[in-house]
């Protein structure tokens, strides 16, 4: 696991692990032989030490970040917790939380994935069952919508490199939180994404197209009655009738894993993983492939 790390980051030098070893920031277990092993809890230790060094921090405070780090309650307290200042209408106190686990260290896929996102399906429920008014549902979702923006700017890469994409929700789809969410880790590892937002037309999603040529298009459907709404997104991206698109168009939500079959005969790529980090992994391993006609 560890020479995929130099591998994808050659900044992760052999020396550069010792080092971290002497220092007391990993703890690689040792093999009867005195091989060090690295676990993926490990690795991802040393990507947060790394990013902390690039940003100039020193080693007594990356040792705090660590500190404050381990003594983060688990993500699904946190959730908890998260949700429970969203419904006693607690905002501010629900951002500083978020933003604190953020300043601990807590990854960005994680505080999505595993705090924000959980909360939100709770919201649904609830709002479902009516224990939420519709306008207390609303104001929820601004809340993590402008959340979710500060923290995914908090965490763009100073450069971008490579092709970029565009995301959009299709007409008439509204639920845009999950893909921006993707949007923002895609932007954290250096994508350029040009996000238009919720309920696009087709006509406009063209034009962005047109603009930004783009490697790929994201699109997000979750709502039934928008299913038809990726199809005529589709057709519009098409450089005539019945043409094949030139570049892949991703879709997600939950149209994707209840009409995989579907999308695809219609020339998509359905993308069915719901965490957002694993969304962000199928879409560049997509983009990092080459195309039939390279």
């Amino acid at each position: 696991m560890v020479d995929e790390l130099r591998r994808t980051y050659p900044d992760v030098s052999q020396s550069s692990l010792r080092f971290l070893e002497r220092e007391g920031l990993i703890e690689p277990v040792r093999t009867p032989g005195g091989h060090r092993l690295y676990a993926a809890d490990d690795v991802a230790q040393i990507l947060r030490i790394k990013k902390w060094q690039r940003q100039r921090l020193s080693l007594d405070e990356i040792r705090e970040h660590l500190a404050r780090l381990r003594g983060l309650p688990e993500p699904v307290t946190l959730a908890r917790r998260f949700l429970d200042l969203l419904i006693a209408r607690d905002l501010s106190a629900a951002r500083l939380l978020a933003f604190g686990a953020d300043d601990a260290g807590l990854p960005l896929e994680a505080i999505f994935a595993e705090v924000i996102q959980p909360a939100l399906y709770e919201v649904g429920v609830r709002w479902e069952r009516g224990d939420l008014l519709v306008a207390q549902e609303k104001e929820m979702s601004e809340v993590v919508r402008d959340l979710i923006a500060e923290l995914s700017a908090r965490h763009a890469a100073a450069e971008m490199h490579g092709p970029g994409v565009v995301a959009a929700c299709v007409e008439g789809e509204r639920h845009e939180l999950g893909l921006r969410m993707i949007c923002g880790l895609l932007r954290a590892g250096g994508r350029p994404v040009h996000y238009l937002g919720a309920d696009v037309a087709p006509r406009f999603l063209a034009e962005a197209v047109r603009l930004r040529q783009p490697a790929a298009v994201l699109l997000s459907a979750k709502l039934e009655p928008n299913l038809y709404a990726v199809k005529d997104a589709l057709d519009a991206l098409r450089p005539a009738p019945d043409a094949l698109i030139p570049f892949p168009v991703l879709v997600g939500g939950h149209m994707a894993p209840e009409h995989p079959a579907l999308l695809r005969e219609w020339g998509a790529v359905p993308i069915v993983e719901e965490r957002p980090a694993e969304s962000v992994r199928v879409i560049e391993s997509l983009l990092a492939a080459p195309r039939p006609a390279e």
